[in-house]
């Protein structure tokens, strides 16, 4: 009997320690899927009480990894959108880890700076060397709001600049190892306007301030000495006279200046032929006094049909070339207008050569620059302003063209301005992203 009693206790212990034993287990499958946010699949053992909530638990596991697979689908869209933002941007975009490992670029980004080399998983200072990121990146690391800096990035003897912008990814982004976002974008072309601006107002000003100075001086002494010889007041009225209209010749180059790169409509394109708008410049040239007729040659192509310009600008473009050429060509025997259509009928060029003395290479890449001048002496004894072959430039791409300059010293100049002979609605793009 007392054996038989052992034996039930004893049983009855196994029994209680299995069914423990299993009921840990389950809490700690439950527990686990949890933390994990996977799904599990509960069964009934036989060792466990039918008390045991096994149909709730199931429930509240199942709905559990549901709202985790809405979350993590949720968060997949949201990485794959944050990624498709940054990857379809124009500015370049970069995304680096605590140790400064690259762990997403856009395509701007690898064009500016991959050295055509893979940039993801390698560290930032590979590719770009700027104390001003690793500074920015430092102040975020302690504690400081955002910010942003420009800085030089030179290659192959080529010089970029740029503004970053740096800012935090862990503040929003916890499940990441992604700690930095820098934003890039290039500011080469807006400084060098920006240069180009300051430098133009620079000039004017300098270029105004003579011939005004020199106005004001004469004309003063003029008022003051009423006894002055009539020999020295009249060599003081002619250049008051030449001075006065070089000042005009400088407000209209500035006035036509202003035209072409701030209205709205500065081209009126209507359909012309070329060669009859050069024919007409005749009258211009006659008003120079410094300008012979004898030394002038036409060689124009005839055009059967014409095609859209702006008749005037163009007059006015093609006459700065032959002022420039009587002007600044020495020793020379003859100018050459001549005009010649492309093979495909494209294209029609105007050139303007002489034979005189040549540009030197140094100038003639300037040459387009406003105010720049190779020989500043003559340029103010013919009235120059400097401003002639910007205003070329201007509307050789204002009509979707472009001019160029050939020289050769002791050999002479051929300036050429290339036209698109095309139809009037394709005419005018946007020209104004194209001129500097």
């Amino acid at each position: 009997m007392l054996e038989l009693l052992f034996l039930i206790v004893g049983a009855l212990a196994l029994f209680f320690w299995t069914q423990n034993r299993h009921g840990r287990k389950l809490l700690l499958d439950i527990s686990t899927s949890i933390r994990e946010g996977n799904s599990l699949l509960l069964e009934r053992s036989i060792f466990l009480s039918k008390e045991y909530p096994i149909e709730l638990c199931q429930k509240a596991l199942d709905e559990n990894a549901n709202r985790i697979n809405k979350l993590e689908l949720q968060s997949d869209r949201t990485t794959h959108t944050f990624n498709e933002i940054l990857g379809g941007m124009l500015d370049g975009a970069m995304i680096l880890d605590r140790d400064h490992i690259i762990t997403f670029v856009n395509y701007s980004t690898m064009k500016n700076f991959s050295l055509d080399q893979r940039m993801e998983g390698r560290r930032l200072e590979a590719f770009i060397d700027s104390f001003e990121i690793l500074d920015l990146i430092d102040q975020l690391g302690r504690g400081l709001p955002p910010g942003k800096a420009e800085f030089t990035f030179r290659r192959n003897g080529t010089i970029k600049d740029f503004e970053v912008a740096i800012a935090l990814l862990s503040s929003f982004r916890t499940e990441s190892n992604d700690v930095y976002l820098l934003l890039f974008r290039e500011v080469t072309e807006i400084k060098r306007a920006d240069r180009l601006r300051k430098d133009f107002v620079a000039n004017a000003s300098h270029e105004l301030r003579t011939p005004v100075t020199v106005i004001k001086g004469f004309a003063e002494t003029l008022v003051e000495t009423p006894t002055l010889p009539d020999s020295q007041r009249s060599s003081f009225i002619s250049k008051i006279h030449k001075n006065s209209l070089r000042l005009q010749a400088l407000v209209d180059d500035l006035l036509s200046l202003s035209e072409l790169e701030g209205a709205e409509e500065a081209f009126q394109p209507t359909n012309n032929k070329l060669c009859e708008v050069i024919r007409g410049i005749d009258l211009y040239i006659k008003e120079k006094p410094y300008m012979e007729s004898s030394k002038l040659r036409f060689l124009l192509t005839e055009e059967k049909d014409g095609f859209p310009f702006d008749a005037i600008k163009m007059a006015i473009a093609i006459s700065n070339l032959i002022d420039n050429a009587f002007k600044y060509a020495i020793s020379f025997t003859v100018i050459e207008v001549s005009t010649i259509i492309s093979v495909d009928k494209k294209t029609i060029t105007c050139s303007v050569r002489d034979d005189g003395n040549g540009i030197p290479p140094k100038d003639l890449e300037r040459i387009f620059e406003r105010f720049y001048v190779v020989d500043k002496g003559r340029s103010k004894e013919k009235g120059g302003t400097g401003l002639g072959l910007s205003i070329v430039k201007h509307v050789a791409e204002g009509h979707g063209g472009q001019v160029f300059a050939k020289s050769k010293l002791g050999e002479g100049t051929t300036f050429s301005i290339e036209l698109p002979r095309r139809q009037k609605s394709s005419l005018l793009h946007n020209w104004r992203t194209s001129v500097t």
